[in-house]
């Protein structure tokens, strides 16, 4: 859990013992009846909306989602894949490709995240105060018939098909293309980049860090050398009488 995360439960933790509040209990809810094979499972793992622990993420506070997101069962062992997820106005949407025979018999989403950066809202009010996220990494997606957030529920359960599965497929190729041209261009700018100076620590906070946006500079490139092969080239068409 970040430093973050601490002192903000420590704070609600505060607000509930001067309201006089006890804590909120999760209730767990009835299970999905059991199917066979593998599920794609969509819906809201956090959608915008208080839950039990006086707790909202706010609708775009997530940093870039990592490719290797896990989805667990109850937070504990391996459940399936990821397929997508999403940041909208209503929540963070996902698909998830479920595999494990007790989390497809569950009926909501959570999630755990590290919170970088939070508000207090409402702290007057006793019935509606609660911690705003405005900054988070995604660390995993789980299912539970216990959720933390009862608006997480898993809105669509439905069977895989051939088509479905083909298009999920295709996407991950296509996501696996653009990292290895995204990895080739660095390795190539790499090469032919001048050295650069070493500047000071940066004191912007890690949410800012991932979402500004570097000012393009026409920075001076130095030629490539001339390879052994070039060199041969040069030569034949020097005795041929061509012009390079």
């Amino acid at each position: 859990m970040s430093g973050e995360a601490i002192r903000m439960r420590l704070e609600l933790k505060r607000l509930a013992r001067n309201y006089r509040i006890a804590p909120a209990h999760c209730s767990p809810t009835a299970p999905l009846p059991p199917v066979e094979g593998d599920w794609i499972f969509e819906g809201f793992a956090a959608p915008t909306v208080i839950d039990h622990e006086r707790t909202k993420f706010a609708p775009h506070c997530w940093l870039p989602f990592k490719s290797d997101i896990p989805l667990l069962y109850r937070h504990g062992r391996p459940a399936g894949e990821v397929l997508e997820i999403r940041g909208t106005d209503e929540g963070l949407h996902v698909r998830a490709l479920v595999r494990d025979e007790d989390a497809k018999r569950c009926t909501h989403f959570s999630i755990a995240a590290t919170i970088h950066g939070y508000q207090l809202r409402e702290v007057n009010d006793r019935e509606s105060f609660h911690a705003l996220v405005t900054c988070a990494t995604l660390d995993e997606i789980t299912l539970t018939n216990v959720p933390a957030n009862p608006a997480a529920v898993v809105l669509y359960r439905y069977r895989q098909s051939a088509a479905v599965e083909f298009y999920d497929i295709v996407k991950r190729g296509i996501i696996c293309a653009q990292g290895v041209v995204a990895a080739l261009r660095v390795m190539n700018a790499a090469q032919v980049a001048p050295p650069q100076t070493v500047a000071g620590p940066d004191k912007r906070s890690v949410c800012d860090l991932a979402r500004s946006r570097p000012t393009p500079v026409n920075a001076p490139t130095r030629p490539r050398p001339k390879t052994e092969f070039r060199t041969l080239v040069d030569a034949i068409n020097a005795t041929s009488g061509e012009v390079q």
